[in-house]
């Protein structure tokens, strides 16, 4: 449940923050198309015969799609990463509020400025297109509303990120892991069965790994917008689903976790050791499977092994158990 105190403390303290937020993801598109205008005028003015107005957006790499992306992550890691490292978190967590309203409450506010924000921005670009005139516009729909959920995803698996750890590093860290994360569990141990098994006829006894449905499943998939605007917009439900995922994680973690442990690495002391043997074993299973690519011997997939053991138990150390100061 949502507190309207707790909603304008919250507004008042980022303000500044939010409206800049608004005003980038609202004047974003627009403003790449009123771009596309300016250089089909161009074009128009030098090369008459060459030019088309044409918005297409299913070319790969779109820069205002990995802005909306980029916008919603260092949103979330303010609301929960900044506050936390400058104590305003536990200011907030003093005032009369339970734990599950804070969450909800910035998660609300968070989520509202990305929504209203991407929507006008929808509608004032349907506008243009009735003013400018293009000769097509291929996908748009689509894009925006890709756009839409997939900055909510990111959003909320940054935000669950941050309830979980104690520091800004380790909140980041833990949101890109887990856009690897079915990678990491499906993919890198069958490409090291592949080695062992006999590689060309090991791979085509699991079409799993080939399945479209299981690669939408890696978050970090809808970052490259050719891959999910060429398909159904059915789609995008999977990136829904997991927005609704990561929310009950990061809620449920908020609201069971401490804040004792600011600066170390995760707020539940009990999730070190089972990350730290994780992090080992796919340091094993990556640097084995790096190892036997470069030298293509089972010698060079034992070395790299070892030292993929190694790295893993150096880096989980240092991550995990040295504690952050302020």
């Amino acid at each position: 449940m949502i507190d309207r105190g707790l909603l304008y403390k919250e507004w008042k303290q980022d303000q500044s923050l939010f409206i800049t937020i608004f005003c980038l993801l609202f004047l974003i598109t627009p403003a790449s198309i009123i771009d596309q205008y300016n250089d089909y005028q161009n074009i128009l003015h030098n090369f008459s015969d060459r030019a088309h107005f044409v918005i297409d957006y299913t070319p790969t790499g779109s820069v205002s799609f990995t802005w909306r992306i980029g916008i919603a992550i260092i949103l979330a890691v303010y609301q929960l990463g900044v506050e936390r490292s400058r104590g305003w978190l536990d200011f907030t967590l003093s005032l009369p509020y339970t734990r599950g309203q804070v969450f909800n409450t910035k998660f609300f506010l968070g989520v509202i400025v990305l929504i209203a924000s991407q929507l006008l921005s929808y509608l004032l670009s349907e506008l243009l297109f009735i003013i400018l005139k293009p000769e097509s516009v291929l996908f748009f729909q689509h894009y925006m509303m890709g756009s839409l959920v997939v900055s909510f995803m990111a959003y909320a698996l940054v935000m669950a990120a941050g309830a979980m750890t104690g520091h800004i590093f380790a909140q980041l860290l833990t949101a890109f892991s887990v856009t690897i994360m079915p990678f990491l569990l499906i993919v890198l141990p069958f490409l090291n069965l592949r080695i062992i098994f006999e590689r060309d006829t090991f791979w085509h006894q699991f079409p799993l790994l080939d399945n479209t449905l299981l690669q939408f499943c890696i978050p970090i998939v809808y970052i490259n917008t050719g891959a999910w605007l060429s398909e159904s917009m059915y789609i995008l439900l999977i990136p829904a689903i997991m927005s609704i995922l990561f929310y009950l994680i990061g809620y449920f973690c908020f609201i069971k976790h401490s804040i004792e442990r600011t600066g170390s690495f995760f707020l539940w002391k009990q999730l070190d050791r089972p990350v730290q043997i994780l992090v080992i074993i796919f340091g094993i299973l990556g640097f084995g499977f790096i190892g036997y690519d470069a030298d293509d011997s089972l010698i060079g997939y034992g070395v790299g092994m070892i030292i993929g053991a190694v790295v893993g138990f150096l880096l989980s150390y240092f991550l995990i158990y040295k504690k952050t100061k302020y």
